[in-house]
């Protein structure tokens, strides 16, 4: 695992510590994932979670082939060596500060717990000051009811997840000709936008690398 640590400003911009934060998933959304991870070996249902928590949470309204795409551009940062080499580092990285828990304290340094600076983050939703939850069912209700569309969202990032990593049986092939980066165009045009290479539009996303 690669470990970095950069200091911009004032700020650590930390990875492969514990960075504290990750998605809360409902009791459905726990079922989804673990019947899926089932016949995967353990050593990779933390990293296929990570990646399909991001591909949730950034295309869970799109396409399969959106889906897939945000899920590739993942993939290929964790190629990239400008990037850390692991999905849970790169769905996470970006700048941190320490907790107070921790902060001053007599505490180890692998012990330490550290938080993203909101809008600071690689992928807008790991640290824009809201709760991370996939519903995939409303837990107070008697039975439970199943929320069907973000569950069969959260289906399709688990089962894409997979694919994508090619940890389990099958596997695609990426859809964005090595796009590293994306924007949602509906909402914003950001200023590196200019410096990259075009690739293509899928749904609400511009592909670039």
């Amino acid at each position: 695992m690669k470990y970095f640590i950069y200091f911009l400003f004032g700020v650590v911009i930390l990875v492969g510590s514990s960075v504290a934060k990750g998605a809360t998933l409902t009791t459905h959304a726990k079922h989804i994932l673990w019947s899926n991870l089932d016949s995967i070996d353990t050593k990779y249902h933390a990293e296929l979670q990570c990646l399909a928590e991001n591909i949730y949470f950034e295309a869970r309204t799109e396409s399969m082939t959106g889906k897939a795409a945000v899920g590739n551009v993942t993939k290929n940062r964790v190629l990239d060596k400008r990037w850390p080499n692991t999905y849970c580092e790169v769905v996470k990285y970006g700048p941190v500060r320490e907790s107070w828990k921790t902060k001053g304290k007599d505490v180890k340094d692998e012990d330490r717990v550290y938080w993203p600076i909101k809008h600071r983050c690689q992928f807008s939703w790991y640290c824009d000051g809201k709760d991370d939850i996939i519903w995939a069912n409303y837990e107070l209700t008697p039975n439970k009811e199943i929320i069907e569309g973000n569950a069969n969202a959260w289906t399709d990032a688990v089962k894409l997840a997979i694919m994508i990593t090619g940890y389990g049986k099958l596997a695609i092939e990426d859809n964005t000709s090595g796009a590293l980066y994306y924007y949602n165009h509906n909402i914003v045009y950001p200023r590196w936008a200019d410096e990259k290479e075009f690739i293509g539009v899928e749904g609400n996303h511009t592909f670039m690398k």
